[in-house]
């Protein structure tokens, strides 16, 4: 097993988290250095870490195989350009940049240097959502419900909701909906607190005629990330943060049936095993393996564009003024 000489562009709260994962992984990575515009904190994280801070994020590129890019979205195309540009496999944090276009032209950048575009939707390695896919392989969804709410912390500030919460979800039902595309993408939102949009309920519709619901807060006092599905056989809860999945199915069988305290049962609920997994170490050995064994990563530049698109749809739907 080879080691992917890796490096780190932004080390605010996520990028931070990569690094702490690549210096642990050293089977799999050998964590070159670390590049921030705030140079103090990049030499405080490279000697906690043991690797270099580098003085740009040119001379990093120099030296690497692979680049994780955890900056403001409104630098992601200039550094994954740059990354394209100097032969460097990149993932980038979600979104992947601030709209489709600037998605769709990174994307063909990395593709023309046969290059590995990842986009960093860590959602899709939550162990509650691989399990989930594998349930719904044999089911046949009627319709889905996403909820993410968090309280206010002023954190993002170049980014609505929508960009922000709201794009993990949209992301998470399109892969769920595999093979199917949105035909109706709608929303309805409010400006609270941030200046953009802070609350955001939106509704996806699929050319098989399924339908998702999908509601994103940054203004609410509780943290929730749940996804609910209904299927013609049964109703599933996906809880995110807790790491639980609940299957409700349709039973109709009769208890002890010919005793006196016979009853009958019209759902039976499994409690299905979700292993402990981190999410973010499980996209980081995967972004590994697709560059090292040249197989696909799991959210690629055009589904990262896909899901841009449709939170562009939705955004500019929730901030049409009301009729009436």
């Amino acid at each position: 097993m080879r080691q992917l000489k890796i490096g780190v562009i932004g080390t605010g709260h996520m990028g931070k988290n990569h690094v702490r994962i690549l210096s642990e992984e050293r089977n799999q990575f050998d964590l070159v250095g670390i590049y921030d515009e705030d140079q103090s904190r990049a030499e405080k994280i490279a000697s906690q870490y043991k690797t270099l801070a580098a003085e740009t994020a040119d001379s990093l590129l120099d030296q690497v195989e692979a680049v994780v890019i955890a900056v403001p979205s409104s630098l992601h195309t200039k550094l994954g350009l740059a990354a394209a540009e100097h032969r460097v496999h990149a993932l980038i944090e979600k979104p992947l940049t601030v709209n489709a276009q600037e998605a769709e032209r990174l994307a063909y950048a990395f593709a023309a240097q046969g290059l590995k575009l990842a986009a960093g939707h860590v959602e899709r390695f939550n162990p509650v959502v691989i399990e989930l896919a594998k349930i719904l392989k044999h089911e046949q969804i009627i319709s889905i419900e996403a909820r993410r709410y968090s309280p206010y912390d002023g954190r993002i500030t170049d980014a609505s909701v929508v960009e922000d919460l709201m794009i993990h979800d949209v992301d998470l039902v399109c892969s769920l909906m595999e093979g199917h595309q949105v035909v109706q993408s709608i929303g309805l939102g409010q400006v609270v607190k941030s200046g953009r949009l802070d609350f955001v309920q939106g509704m996806l519709k699929f050319d098989n005629g399924v339908q998702a619901g999908i509601s994103a807060s940054r203004v609410t006092e509780d943290k929730v990330r749940e996804l609910q599905i209904h299927t013609h056989n049964s109703f599933i809860r996906a809880n995110l943060l807790t790491k639980t999945l609940q299957v409700n199915k349709n039973a109709s069988m009769i208890i002890d049936e010919g005793q006196e305290n016979s009853y009958k049962q019209d759902s039976i609920t499994q409690q299905i095993f979700v292993p402990i997994v981190e999410p973010l170490r499980a996209e980081l050995m995967s972004f590994y393996h697709a560059i090292v064994n040249n197989c696909p990563v799991e959210v690629d530049g055009l589904a990262a564009t896909k899901a841009i698109a449709i939170c562009e749809s939705i955004a500019k739907s929730a901030m049409l003024p009301a009729v009436g």
